[in-house]
């Protein structure tokens, strides 16, 4: 059984993970748009391109034969007890060999050493000594010109980056601080890999940061009740209370519930269904004003930015819905889609299509769309004034359902505008559409350009839907808020 390096890395972050990886299920989608590829760009910037190059299934003694007559190795492969790895850019130097490990990141970590150290044994048990290494990252104000300049976005550095993004540990100090039995790693990840299928135990590293991709296969929450305990929000004693019996919020004890004003929104409508703060709410929507503006944006994420302007891991927006709806409570529909360098158009054609007065709604705006129309500013500051009074104008719609103001037990622990839409309405849904997320409409896009006429018309129209969808949710949930205002008044 062959297994790779990544495999003792996912191994040691989750074991059904690692399993989930190694047998092909569901691999997760590419989240960075990369027009050309990073070794390309990263062998330019070292001036390696007419290097030796390794190849699929070379053994030890190919990539030995093949490094006597050169000082660099790209991609060196090598082998030990059935498990593989190669090494991005091996240098020869007196003492042995200098290991180059470029990123996609402006901030590798300190957890990289140990695929360093793994690596280093490897090649060790193949004859070749690693004796110092070096890291190529992101330079994050990197802003791009009319060309690429490759040695002002990339950056050579001999530290990782701590939690803050501040240089911290030595890299060759980082790895020879690391003792592992290589051995037993490889025993163990095989052993892992080889059973027809794991079992997993809820654990905390499941939803830390964001929600692991293979969360759902893993486990099936449908089965949980609506206010189940594993519900509540930035809970520490959660998973605790759920190995201890306990079944729901409402349950659980005081002492164990940290006492944000989520978690007492939860707390109460555990007990009674929903929870909802009228005056708060009430006075959240007094601010809104008509014409009331529904506006959302579809974007595409950049790891190198390829236009004028852009930054590394700029976003560039490709489409906008904007749902407007008058004092006469009548709605009306506009939207762009473009492709390529679109941002110009996008701007002027949103400027042209908003309202020049009342609110603009916008579910998560702080995170998203406001963000973007920053970062337009400051790529076409000739629109920063007019982009700048759009963004004064917002007004978050997420914030009724994020702050504990308004709470529904259907929401189940989550505030996203697909997990609040049903807590309003039966009659439209997502699940309509042939396009149901963000990342099947990005990823969508990323095909467009070398589709057929006929499937680019479709994959337009298909994201258009989805993104109509999004602003269309946002006025349902608005006026859904109203009614549950007037329904307490009436009762």
């Amino acid at each position: 059984m062959m297994i790779h390096v990544s495999d003792i890395i996912h191994a040691f972050r989750c074991e059904k993970y690692a399993w989930n990886i190694y047998h092909k299920i569901s691999l997760p989608q590419q989240y960075f748009h990369m027009i050309e590829p990073f070794s390309s760009l990263w062998k330019a910037f070292l001036g390696f391109e007419d290097a030796v190059c390794g190849q699929i299934g070379d053994t030890n003694e190919m990539t030995i034969e093949k490094m006597k007559d050169t000082s660099v190795i790209l991609f060196a492969r090598f082998s030990y007890e059935e498990c593989r790895t190669q090494i991005p850019v091996l240098i020869k130097r007196e003492e042995g060999y200098h290991a180059i490990y470029p990123y996609l990141s402006c901030y590798p970590r300190e957890n990289e050493a140990f695929r360093m150290k793994i690596n280093d044994l490897i090649a060790q048990k193949a004859g070749i000594s690693i004796v110092s290494h070096e890291i190529i990252y992101i330079q994050k104000d990197y802003v791009r010109k009319e060309e690429l300049d490759l040695h002002s976005l990339l950056v050579k550095g001999d530290c990782f980056f701590n939690r803050r993004n501040n240089p911290s540990k030595n890299i060759d100090a980082c790895v020879q601080a690391i003792d592992v039995d290589l051995d037993a790693c490889i025993a163990k990840t095989k052993e892992i890999v080889a059973q027809n299928e794991i079992n997993m135990e809820r654990n905390k590293n499941c939803t830390a940061g964001r929600r692991c991709s293979y969360y759902a296969s893993c486990f099936d929450d449908s089965v949980l009740p609506d206010d189940s305990v594993l519900f509540l929000t930035t809970s520490q004693n959660k998973l605790e209370a759920y190995r201890q019996g306990i079944c729901h919020i409402c349950q659980m004890d005081i002492e164990q519930l940290e006492g944000s004003r989520l978690q007492y929104a939860q707390f109460m409508a555990s007990r009674n269904g929903f929870f909802m703060d009228r005056l708060a709410l009430s006075q959240w929507l007094d601010k809104v004003k008509y014409p009331i503006s529904y506006l959302d944006f579809e974007w595409d994420t950049f790891g190198i930015p390829p236009y004028l302007n852009m930054k590394p891991f700029d976003v560039l927006c490709f489409q906008y819905s904007l749902h407007i709806e008058t004092r006469k409570k009548e709605l009306e529909h506009r939207d762009f889609f473009g492709t390529s360098d679109c941002r110009k158009a996008f701007i002027e054609s949103l400027l042209n299509d908003l309202p020049s007065e009342g609110s603009i709604l916008v579910y998560n705006m702080e995170g998203a769309e406001k963000l973007r129309l920053m970062q337009l500013a400051e790529q076409f500051p000739e629109y920063a004034d007019r982009l700048k009074a759009v963004c004064d104008r917002m007004m978050d719609l997420s914030k009724p359902f994020e702050t504990g103001i308004y709470y529904d037990n259907r929401m189940r622990g989550h505030y996203s505008l697909k997990n609040v839409l049903p807590v309003f309405t039966d009659e439209v849904s997502y699940k309509q559409l042939a396009i149901h997320d963000g990342l099947n409409a990005v990823h969508a896009y990323r095909t467009i350009e070398q589709a057929s006429a006929a499937d680019q018309k479709k994959i337009r129209e298909d994201i258009r839907n989805y993104c109509r969808m999004d602003t269309y949710a946002e006025y349902v949930v608005y006026h859904g808020l109203i009614n549950q205002i007037k329904e307490e008044e009436n009762a």
